[in-house]
């Protein structure tokens, strides 16, 4: 890619941000007593494979090989996403695709560093790289946060907010489509996936990993029937069973179980953050209003309506660890401004 960035584009960085710190130099200065080795390698698009050798070379030298992968985010000839600027692919450029295959040869523990402001979607990341981090469009000082997730100083939390389509054509693809549609509509049609790929996206909503485990137990309802507008407190216990200490998002799906129009296949609604140490477990409790289900009917009334919804409560929208149910006694309407859209959990 001739337009790749120069020294230019570098100098003003230095100028706007004198104290910004590129990932290698952060590295050497926190890993003092390790060698550290760099080369470009590839580029940020197309298929060029020129620079493949040098960097292969000091790769068969590591004992660890970081990649630092995905575009540019921006305008104009050096960027390759951003504003008016637009491309037919959503995984990773040939070239970085390529030069994961030949570094898996070396047979050397691989990390992949994403940096751009889609997520990475790719089978020859998904195959070949022992870990990914998904770094998005960072600011001045990505450099010091993804070596602290290196080294294991920040144990990572964050939680995908959108699914990640496995490629264009299988766009649109999202976690709360409508009941029977996209990957839940196999068992009405017999065939649950794409000829050429699966229905399921490559890394769903909420989807994130963690240095530790978290184990979820004991959840509560604090009552099986609801009036309209009354709420009810959904309740549960996460424990961290892992040896360091970590956050884990509490992610809280309701699913309208029979509805009188069609309705999504589950909704978040609600969500808590919660630090745990090693082998310590807290309760966390969610105040749910039933106005949170509410939808416009045929007369474009906001319309609580009466009947069962499903509680599923997990790490993601498809790790679910615990479900249950409670029952809207009578259907209700209310102004759209006085609807409820989402709880807090409390830790308790």
């Amino acid at each position: 890619m001739e337009d790749d960035e120069t020294e230019r584009f570098h100098d003003v960085l230095l100028k706007l941000k004198p104290n910004c710190r590129n990932l290698v130099d952060v590295l050497k200065a926190e890993m003092s007593n390790a060698r550290i080795l760099w080369a470009q390698g590839y580029h940020k698009a197309g298929d060029d494979e020129s620079l493949f050798a040098e960097a292969l070379k000091i790769a068969q030298e590591a004992d660890v090989i970081i990649l630092t992968l995905g575009g540019k985010n921006g305008s104009g000839s050096i960027a390759t996403m951003g504003e008016g600027v637009d491309g037919t692919d959503i995984n990773l450029p040939p070239c970085q695709d390529a030069f994961i295959r030949e570094a898996k040869k070396l047979g050397k523990p691989m990390i992949g560093l994403h940096f751009d402001g889609r997520p990475i979607s790719s089978d020859t990341a998904d195959e070949n790289l022992d870990a990914i981090l998904e770094c998005w469009n960072p600011a001045v000082y990505a450099a010091e946060a993804v070596t602290d997730a290196l080294l294991g100083r920040l144990n990572p939390s964050g939680k995908m907010p959108l699914s990640t389509a496995r490629r264009a054509g299988q766009i649109p693809v999202y976690y709360n489509h409508p009941n029977g549609s996209m990957w839940t509509q196999g068992p009405s049609i017999g065939f649950n996936d794409y000829v050429d790929c699966p229905h399921k996206p490559r890394y769903c909503f909420g989807h994130g990993l963690s240095y530790t485990s978290f184990e979820y137990s004991n959840l509560t309802l604090d009552k099986k029937e609801t009036a309209p507008f009354a709420p009810i407190t959904v309740s549960l216990t996460v424990k961290n069973i892992g040896k360091r200490e970590g956050t884990e998002i509490v992610q809280l799906y309701v699913k309208d179980v029979h509805a009188s129009m069609t309705r999504p296949q589950k909704e978040l609604q609600g969500f808590s953050r919660i630090s745990l140490l090693p082998g310590e477990e807290k309760k966390v409790g969610f105040p749910l209003s039933p106005s949170q289900m509410a939808f416009l009917d045929e007369d474009m009334r906001w319309k609580i309506e009466k009947g069962e919804f499903e509680v599923q409560v997990g790490s993601s929208s498809e790790d679910i660890r615990l479900t249950d149910s409670f029952t809207v006694t009578e259907s209700a309407w209310l102004e759209g401004k006085n609807r409820a859209f989402y709880t807090l959990g409390n830790v308790q």
